[in-house]
């Protein structure tokens, strides 16, 4: 698993300005580095307790699969090399899982979960198809088990709770936000015709319905973003002529005034609920952790990427580098009743590995993210 390249270009550089006098590193170029070399230190740790799931277990996982992949190949759009052999085991542990349950996904059962697994699932999907694509980026290939998880995700539909959370177990598992916003997702890549039909119930469910925690205000502005976007593009296709609809990025339709003053709220909503320490709780209740404020800052950093210019944002970035364990890891305390029988996966915390593996990850994508945007605007 070659993903050190990044971290070990960076320290290079630094290890030259200071040798050959060039000017010292600017602050944001510091936090760039100290990013990169967090996400360095956490990505084989991850990959490794994935790797060790999927020769132990045969149930799919957020955790332990679709939250690994989406880190790793985030963190490659950064520099780290991907390996590939990796991302095919854990593509196909989850497409067989999935598979065998083939009748029964087509009758809208068979997924312990409900909308909240298909949604990772197909997440995990649709990030090993960026990672993997060799021929247009703008077509995302469909990867075995992709259409029978989205005809899973149309039968359980309801458009007056879109679709639902059906066990409770916080934080990862317990928000409508989280199942509805990875259904609109994938719904939006691979059948935005299905999710234009249900448009307007979906939006009138995002007005109506309150965000009460962390995870339902991050995904919750995630979701809206997906949801308008996917919009947005469906309607810039239709109303291209014929001979330039499949040119990808020429039109895009711009947000509507009463879409962006609501994507600000909810912007806001997570800004006003930040800790002195830069972090963010679970919950109002509750004391910041690396779940939260890693979850937070992939949301603001997707559905605004600028804000990697704010102080506030900044500081969020500095509690994730000063907690992260020597091993490269990030702890947080489970509070869910544990499901199934205990099994050491790799990852270091005991009954608190499951948690602070999903931690982990979403520290690695908000970091990648973060990293990213300097770079773009740099370029």
């Amino acid at each position: 698993m070659n993903i050190v390249i990044k971290s070990l270009s960076v320290s290079a550089v630094t290890f030259i300005c200071l040798q050959v006098g060039l000017p010292a590193l600017t602050a944001a170029s510091k936090r760039v580095v100290a990013s990169t070399q967090a996400v360095s230190k956490a990505l084989p740790l991850i990959m490794k307790s994935a790797e060790d799931y999927v020769e132990q277990k045969s149930c799919f996982t957020c955790h332990h699969q679709s939250l690994p992949v989406t880190a790793v190949v985030r963190a490659k759009s950064i520099g780290f090399e991907v390996d590939r052999k990796w991302l095919e085991t854990q593509r196909k542990f989850t497409a067989d899982f999935f598979l065998s349950r083939r009748k029964e996904l087509s009758k809208g059962k068979g997924v312990p979960g409900g909308a909240f697994t298909a949604g990772y699932a197909l997440a995990q999907f649709i990030s090993t198809s960026h990672a993997t694509a060799v021929e247009d980026v703008n077509q995302v290939p469909r990867l075995p088990g992709t259409d029978e998880l989205l005809e899973y995700l149309l039968q359980i539909y309801n458009p007056e709770r879109p679709w639902k959370i059906n066990t409770i177990r916080p934080p990862l598992e317990s928000s409508d936000f989280t199942a509805t916003g990875l259904a609109v997702a994938a719904l939006g890549t691979y059948e935005p015709e299905q999710l234009m039909q249900r448009m307007k119930e979906i939006r009138h469910w995002y007005g109506q319905t309150q965000a009460k925690t962390t995870e339902d205000r991050a995904f919750q502005a995630m979701g809206w973003y997906w949801l308008i976007h996917s919009e947005y593009a469906f309607h810039a296709k239709r109303s291209l002529p014929t001979e330039v609809r499949n040119r990808p990025g020429e039109v895009q339709m711009p947000d509507t005034q009463a879409d962006a003053e609501r994507m600000m709220e909810f912007i806001a909503g997570l800004r006003d609920r930040q800790r002195e320490d830069g972090g963010w709780g679970q919950t109002d209740q509750m004391e910041s952790d690396a779940y939260a404020t890693g979850l937070v800052l992939t949301s603001l950093l997707m559905v605004k990427p600028s804000l990697y210019r704010e102080k506030w944002v900044v500081k969020g970035v500095q509690y994730l580098i000063k907690n992260q364990e020597s091993d490269g890891s990030w702890l947080v305390n489970t509070r869910s009743k544990p499901i199934q029988e205990y099994f050491e996966s790799g990852f270091p915390h005991g009954e608190d590995q499951f948690i602070s593996i999903a931690a982990s990850c979403w520290s690695v994508i908000a970091l990648s993210q973060f990293v990213e945007s300097h770079e773009f605007e740099d370029n």
